[in-house]
């Protein structure tokens, strides 16, 4: 996994770098709108339209217009359910289910499975239903004494009605909205234990770390009963990045690799990375400086004679560390145009038309063809990812992810998918974002291995 996330903060840095003066269309159009509609009749099975997709997209207080591209709707709505639902095994499973009684369920409800495109609106749908059918447990009061008494075996001192409401009250949730106790203990999920040997394994840092952390922020450990508790509060402490919770299947799907183009890559990049000198780590370092300088631009028209001269530099050195032999062409209509780096820098938009990137080793060995759409690139995308590296050198804070809660109830399963994206986001600026993040995490790992190994 961490190879996987050293993999990809190289892949990052050099789709960042490098089509960096090409910007993008500003909306989605009716007719890829509709491509995308056709696309998903043809997987659901039946016809399935735009007014279907504004439909689905109200549910979440969202609409259209808020998408730049048919990748960042498509990455919002998430799968397609197919025609013959081959692809709802999970939900079967977790909900232990069947087709027959998955129909029964929605019947229940004056639903049924063709009134469902995504497979995430009819998981919630699901979920919603299978609690609502659940009646409350008459000796809820009862049962909540026995599992204070079990908890507070555990935690080493008394957990009281009172610990539970606070608890709960940090996800905006109460007493109440539980049916069992069962459903109760899920939800606060691990208690700390009296010893607090599980401290380590949930923060990925020792005992005594977390400790000093709480101590130098005036948190005392006494106050907690659930890990997940004690975590949001050390949260604004503790810089996360976990390897973990980088979605490598979405990045692939970005750039169109496939599993076997990501081993080739792995291999190349970790063996250089193995072997990097002092003086090449250097050249890393000095890359991000260089990155943060740029001032802001949108395309290269803005730029002048020496800041394309220093874009077309950092690129080469870039090149030049991982050793990669790289080759441009133009994808458009299903026809593909071999394309300089000349040409590539002159560009100032990609309109219905790809970037393709053919990355080979110094012999010649294909690596990996990268797909790049026109998705706004600019200074933010080069200064941002620079600005990663050089926080990343300086900062050295453990990191974790933070546990986020919800409970299924009539007042939130229409807005489950969570909060709508942020009118002036862009498909590029979020994945850009995330491409930092992973940067930072890979240039970690990538310093912290060679730490370990000089003072071995």
């Amino acid at each position: 996994m961490k190879k996987l996330a050293l993999f990809f903060c190289i892949i990052i840095l050099f789709s960042a770098v490098l089509p960096s003066t090409i910007s993008a269309q500003t909306s989605i159009t009716e007719k890829e709108l509709e491509r995308f509609a056709s696309q998903i009749s043809q997987q659901r099975g039946f016809t399935v339209t735009i007014e279907d997709l504004e439909y689905n997209l109200a549910i979440y207080d969202a609409n259209l217009q808020e998408f730049e591209t048919i990748n960042e709707l498509e990455q919002f709505l998430g799968e397609v359910i197919k025609r013959d639902g081959s692809n709802l095994d999970l939900i079967y499973e977790y909900y232990e289910l069947d087709s027959d009684s998955l129909e029964a369920l929605l019947n229940e409800f004056g639903e049924s499975l063709d009134d469902y495109i995504f497979i995430y609106d009819l998981e919630s749908a699901v979920d919603f239903y299978i609690e609502e059918k659940i009646e409350r447990d008459p000796y809820f009061d009862e049962n909540l004494e026995i599992y204070l008494k079990e908890v507070s075996a555990i935690r080493g001192f008394t957990v009281t009605r009172e610990h539970i409401e606070h608890s709960l009250s940090l996800y905006e949730t109460t007493l109440e909205e539980f049916k069992t106790i069962e459903r109760l203990s899920d939800f606060l999920a691990e208690v700390i234990k009296k010893d607090l040997s599980n401290l380590s394994a949930y923060f990925d840092m020792s005992k005594n770390d977390v400790l000093q952390l709480m101590k130098d922020n005036g948190l005392d450990i006494n106050d907690y009963v659930y890990l997940d508790d004690l975590g949001i509060d050390l949260y604004e402490f503790i810089e996360w990045d976990d390897e973990y919770s980088i979605d490598f299947d979405y990045l692939m799907k970005t750039y169109d690799l496939t599993d076997e183009e990501l081993l080739r890559l792995e291999e190349h990049i970790g063996n250089i990375l193995e072997n990097a000198s002092d003086e090449t780590i250097e050249r890393i370092w000095n890359l991000a400086d260089r990155m943060m300088a740029f001032e802001e631009f949108d395309t290269a028209t803005e730029l002048t004679a020496s800041q394309i001269a220093e874009l077309v530099s950092i690129y080469h050195e870039f090149v030049s560390i991982f050793e990669f032999d790289i080759e441009f062409s133009l994808i458009k209509d299903g026809i593909e145009e071999p394309l300089s780096l000349n040409a590539l820098m002159s560009m100032t938009e990609l309109v219905n038309a790809d970037l393709k990137i053919s990355i080979y080793n110094l012999q010649g060995t294909f690596l990996a063809d990268l797909i790049i759409t026109g998705e706004m690139v600019s200074s933010e995308t080069i200064n941002g990812t620079g600005g990663a590296i050089k926080t990343k050198q300086t900062e050295s804070k453990q990191t974790f992810e933070p546990v986020q809660k919800k409970v299924e109830s009539e007042a939130t399963t229409s807005t489950v998918k969570g909060a709508k994206l942020p009118e002036t986001a862009s498909s590029y600026v979020a994945n850009s974002l995330f491409g930092i993040a992973t940067l930072l995490i890979g240039t970690l790992i990538f310093i912290r291995a060679r730490k370990v190994t000089s003072e071995k």
